[in-house]
């Protein structure tokens, strides 16, 4: 069966006559036309040869945005004479801004000059809200609830009706934009019968991304049909004749939530830990579980900040499914916590919003002591590092209770002159203990250089694989003690190397 909405079908146009001459027809789709909406016009040649249709960029200074052809041809009878009838037709787009006449067009036909008709539009003022149809076709646009709060959802159905007794050439369907709502296509088309009417069904799932009345915009298509036209001479040509659609525009009313919230819906929220007591530099693994009834296209997820404390996470997971009425939607999301002291993993909240009952409650997690064996003490200068899979965050935070002392009150009882003599004398050691340590600072950036290495970058590509074999795990503990400030530590850097090409990433480290 041939799918109807969401995409263009396109079918040949055949044409059968009885031939007496070569022919040229124009035709719009209505001489009727709402302000700010598109006008098509076809021009349709009928003959054994003509000239082709120009490629006209505009019609009576009117700019046209779309240009469509269709090709046919028959075998016609001609005083005993078989002949190839071909049938052109040439539709273009546009929209008039103020009444207009359509120019007549002339084209050889069978060696002779064809003049199509002159056609006179009306543009008139659209009506808000309402739907174009006709007897033939129609478009339509229902909301399953038409009063919701901010972030529930609503399902929008579009339906398409054409008559089962007409032949439907082509069709151009566009869907709402939805702009003011998160929205996805739920399922695919349904097509069934209505009397006389074939109907085809497309759903839409929409979450208001605002409260107050949100306008839904409507669907729009434009068809044709195979009808057949009189010509000149008494014979007969099927041709296509071109009717806009479009579906009402429609108001939802959209409540606000009672107080500020982070999430809506009808959730649940786990956490669980694989330890409480582990070895210094030893991860511990944590999962964070979110599920329930709602949606979770505006939830901006979990996250922690630990002094101190190395925090490892994937990107989260989250999926979401719509099913008897009801979206379900499931977060889950793992991190790797690494100190060398004791820490505590502190507890998540979440204010959730129940559409439901109108209500905000709080979703909780647990709060984790963690006991790291033959670990340190918490550092006096603590900083944070947060791992991500595309960043890594560090903000140290400064002890501003420092004694300040100043040096000029070691010389604040000598005399004007012993004072100026010092001053000349330290302003000329502090000139060339400068100059040599500018040098020295340049010949250590160039030997940095030449042997340096990401450390960073090495931690993120071997961490996942530390149960793997011993020389990663021994590797990571290394980096991390790096990292953590011990100076003492030498990288075998051939080792190193070896690892994270054995990895495949070689181009995150240069020897």
């Amino acid at each position: 069966m041939i799918k109807i909405l969401g995409k263009k079908l396109c079918l040949l146009l055949f044409t059968s006559v009885t031939l007496y001459a070569g022919s040229i027809e124009s035709s719009v789709d209505s001489t009727e036309i709402a302000r700010g909406d598109s006008v098509l016009f076809s021009i349709t040649i009928v003959g054994e040869d003509s000239d082709p249709l120009p490629e006209m960029e505009e019609i009576d200074g009117m700019k046209v945005e779309q240009i469509t052809r269709n090709n046919g041809s028959d075998f016609v009878y001609v005083n005993g004479k078989s002949v190839m009838q071909h049938t052109t037709t040439v539709t273009y787009e546009f929209k008039p801004k103020y009444n207009m006449t359509i120019p007549a067009f002339q084209v050889m036909v069978d060696g002779k000059v064809e003049t199509s008709k002159a056609i006179n539009l009306r543009v008139v003022k659209a009506k808000a809200g309402s739907k174009r149809k006709n007897k033939y076709f129609s478009l339509d646009i229902k909301l399953n609830k038409q009063k919701i709060y901010v972030g529930e959802p609503v399902v929008a159905t579009v339906y398409f009706r054409q008559n089962k007794n007409i032949n439907l050439m082509e069709l151009e369907y566009k869907k709402p934009l939805f702009s003011a709502f998160f929205s996805k296509q739920l399922e695919g088309e349904i097509t069934y019968k209505e009397g006389v009417y074939t109907v085809h069904e497309l759903k839409y799932l929409l979450i208001p991304k605002k409260e107050g009345k949100v306008i839904i915009e409507p669907a729009t298509a434009k068809v044709s049909q195979r009808v057949q036209e009189r010509q000149d001479g008494g014979w007969f040509a099927n041709v296509p004749k071109w009717s806009n659609l479009s579906s009402p525009t429609l108001t939802l009313e959209v409540l606000p939530a009672p107080n500020d919230y982070d999430l809506a819906g009808d959730f649940t929220l786990t956490s669980s830990i694989d330890k409480k007591e582990v070895k210094a530099n030893k991860p511990v693994n944590i999962t964070i579980e979110l599920k329930g009834e709602g949606s979770l296209e505006d939830f901006e997820g979990i996250e922690f900040d630990i002094p101190n404390v190395t925090v490892y996470s994937d990107d989260a997971k989250v999926k979401s499914s719509y099913k008897k009425g009801k979206l379900k939607s499931h977060y889950i999301k793992s991190f790797a916590f690494i100190s060398d002291y004791d820490f505590t993993i502190p507890s998540k909240k979440i204010r959730l919003f129940d559409y439901k009952k109108g209500k905000i409650k709080l979703l909780e997690t647990k709060s984790y002591n963690i006991k790291v064996d033959g670990g340190q003490k918490a550092k006096t200068e603590p900083i944070t590092v947060v791992h991500t899979k595309n960043e890594v965050k560090k903000e140290p935070k400064k002890d501003l209770n420092v004694e300040k002392v100043s040096a000029l009150q070691k010389f604040e009882n000598l005399s004007p002159s012993v004072l100026l003599l010092s001053l000349t004398f330290l302003l000329g050691a502090l000139s060339s203990l400068f100059a040599v340590y500018m040098v020295k600072y340049i010949l250590r950036r160039r030997k940095a250089k030449k042997h340096a290495f990401d450390g960073h970058e090495a931690l993120q590509i071997l961490y996942p694989y530390m149960g793997e074999s011993v020389e990663v795990e021994f590797m990571v503990r290394q980096l991390y003690a790096i990292k953590n400030g011990e100076k003492k530590i030498k990288i075998d850097r051939e080792l190193l190397k070896k690892l994270l090409n054995k990895y495949k990433l070689k181009d995150n480290f240069k020897s």
